[in-house]
């Protein structure tokens, strides 16, 4: 009985892949569509970059160590914003009573929110790109292709992992409102722990920064663009955001599919 209640489970999983995926197109079209919001998404980032990039152009060591540290911070942010609006958007379906009409269709719910992630990611990607070429064309970043794929990646993992984040908000919570605060003020102290140099914190700080996933996806980002490298410990930080994005992922089904 159990071999047969998996294996018709896994025959849905497969039928539903499809599905999923035209979803996610259209709302990926949606968003395309939407000239204004994806401006302002996808031009925020560069802006921030912009207006430290310019005040090191004077060459001083002041401004330069300044560009150091906030660059990996505003990319940081940048894979941090998509689980944002992960959050307002799923709230927001929930309060317009749209995930009941989304319950009448063949397609499992948390399929459909699995869905509403992969567009995330594809913008994500989108933003990563514009940022490479801004760090390529105006910053000098000297990069291989072999290196880019590696940013990608990192960027793609980092930003899966937030729009989970997001999603398991979303999944407690029936005020986009109050979805978006919890989001903004649980990620924002976390990511100026994860900014900050060890010898700026306590050392009981420092005992807890490198366990959040700000500080992984820092650690997994950061030396890329600032070093050209993969940093000591981009192994363990890869595996602790997959770790972290699979918690909050099953975190959210479960609750979706209440």
């Amino acid at each position: 009985m159990n071999i047969t209640s998996s294996v018709t489970q896994n025959e849905q999983s497969t039928k539903s892949f499809g599905p999923t995926m035209q979803f996610a197109r259209t709302l990926l079209r949606a968003n395309v569509r939407n000239v204004k919001a994806l401006a302002v998404t996808l031009g925020l980032p560069l802006f921030m970059l912009f207006t430290i990039w310019v005040p090191s152009l004077a060459g001083d060591e002041e401004s330069l160590e300044m560009m150091q540290l906030l660059f990996p911070a505003i990319i940081l942010l940048s894979v941090i914003m998509p689980g944002l609006t992960q959050t307002t958007r799923l709230t927001r379906w929930r309060e317009q009573h749209i995930f009941q009409r989304l319950a009448l269709t063949p397609v499992p719910l948390a399929n459909l929110v699995v869905g509403v992630s992969l567009t995330q990611i594809v913008i994500g990607v989108a933003q990563g790109i514009l940022l490479l070429l801004f760090g390529i064309f105006l910053v000098g970043l000297e990069m291989s292709w072999l290196h880019v794929l590696l940013v990608l990646g990192a960027m793609i993992l980092a930003g899966a992992t937030f729009i989970a984040f997001g999603s398991m908000i979303a999944a407690f919570s029936r005020n986009p409102d109050i979805a978006g605060y919890v989001f903004f003020f649980s990620i924002m102290p976390m990511t100026f722990l994860a900014s900050f140099p060890p010898d700026m914190m306590p050392d009981t700080l420092n005992a807890i920064t490198p366990w959040l996933p700000t500080s992984m996806a820092l650690e997994l980002i950061g030396p890329l663009f600032l070093t050209n490298q993969l940093g000591d410990g981009a192994l363990l930080a890869a595996v602790g955001l997959v770790l972290y994005t699979t918690l909050f992922t099953e975190t959210a089904r479960r609750a979706h599919s209440l």
